[in-house]
């Protein structure tokens, strides 16, 4: 079954959560996203056939995509480590069904996480990890597996195209953190099931609109 169409809760679905309960509209810019998954493809799957929209650079796509596999971090991490690894779990505490989609993992203990990002600077982006909860994300992530350590590797699209590597620990305090976020926000999702009144989706939306033997 296609990834898209389990019934599971993932990190990008709190993120729409978090949005609902706190009356946010989600802004997801199709362009930026259209180059991120490019650019992972490209990363990850360097024989795959990358079809992008127009307004999409696939020539700064690839060329990114080069730098980044000749990243001695990176260049290790592809050729020792499972790709694109899908992990099916339950949280404990809630009962719920948990799914995360995974860049990286090395030994069933590193998760490494590609991100590419316009951040003029190495601090620029460790504030971004705040703004947009990538330590959520990290935790999430890392107790999919029960994995010890995370690493961002932020890919700069704008020159000069540096890359920078953020390390965490399991028990260090962003990863912490972001662990109480997906936490609060399952006892939430919990809450309001129980209660008769659970939050869909737009991702299982989609899905029961398509597959009507889902309906």
């Amino acid at each position: 079954m296609d990834y898209r169409s389990l019934h599971r809760i993932a990190n990008s679905d709190l993120s729409e959560f978090r949005a609902h309960i706190f009356g946010e509209k989600q802004y997801k810019p199709a362009a930026a996203f259209a180059f991120g998954s490019a650019l992972h493809t490209l990363i990850l799957e360097p024989q795959a056939v990358v079809s992008v929209p127009a307004d999409v650079d696939l020539s700064l796509c690839m060329m990114l995509a080069r730098i980044a596999r000749n990243y001695p971090f990176v260049a290790w991490a592809l050729r020792f480590s499972q790709k694109e690894r899908v992990q099916l779990w339950q949280d404990t505490a809630t009962g719920l069904e948990l799914k995360s989609r995974l860049d990286i993992v090395h030994k069933n203990s590193l998760v490494v996480d590609l991100k590419s990002t316009s951040c003029k600077s190495y601090a620029d982006f460790l504030r971004s990890c705040e703004t947009y909860d990538y330590d959520r994300q990290a935790a999430f992530y890392l107790d999919a597996i029960g994995g010890k350590k995370f690493v961002f590797v932020a890919i700069q699209k704008v020159a000069p195209y540096t890359i920078w590597t953020v390390e965490h620990h399991t028990d260090g305090p962003f990863i912490q953190a972001g662990r109480r976020k997906y936490k609060a926000l399952l006892r939430e999702w919990k809450r309001r099931t129980d209660a008769g009144t659970p939050f869909v989706p737009t991702s299982w939306n989609h899905q029961l609109q398509t597959d009507p033997a889902l309906c």
